[in-house]
């Protein structure tokens, strides 16, 4: 697929292929997000449909998180040793990951989303350590 299908897929469906685009990128697939927002939002610029568009990317981001989060929560650290066999280091994955949590709080989670790695383990954790989802 190349540049100009992605910008004709945008313009026809474009708050769709932003939601999946971020929901499939924040459920930790390989899938580059940042490319389709940068087109979306120059195309949002002329369309108006940016509010729209930002609306898609925070609720799939947050439907990512929830389902992190579930995750977590059902299955406790499985989850995050799972996903610390993908990470460069996987022996101190959990031991930092959740020691960040434990330093950071709830806060951890609002940090998390700038930290690439920490915002895909930040909601099992907070899932295994069941934090309650009032609090998140």
């Amino acid at each position: 697929m190349d540049l100009s299908q992605i910008t004709e897929a945008i313009q026809r469906d474009a708050v769709w292929v932003v939601f999946v685009n971020v929901l499939l990128q924040q459920l930790g697939l390989p899938v580059p997000a940042v490319p389709t927002l940068l087109v979306a939002g120059s195309l949002a610029a002329g369309s108006g449909q940016a509010g729209a568009m930002l609306v898609a990317a925070v609720c799939a981001s947050v439907v990512a998180d929830w389902l992190w989060y579930l995750a977590g929560r059902l299955f406790g650290y499985r989850v995050l040793s799972g996903l610390c066999r993908l990470s460069i280091n996987p022996a101190s994955c959990v031991t930092q990951t959740e020691a960040r949590f434990v330093r950071w709080g709830l806060w951890s989670l609002v940090v998390a989303k700038f930290v690439p790695g920490f915002s895909t383990v930040a909601p099992p954790i907070a899932g295994s350590l069941r934090l309650s989802l009032i609090h998140i």
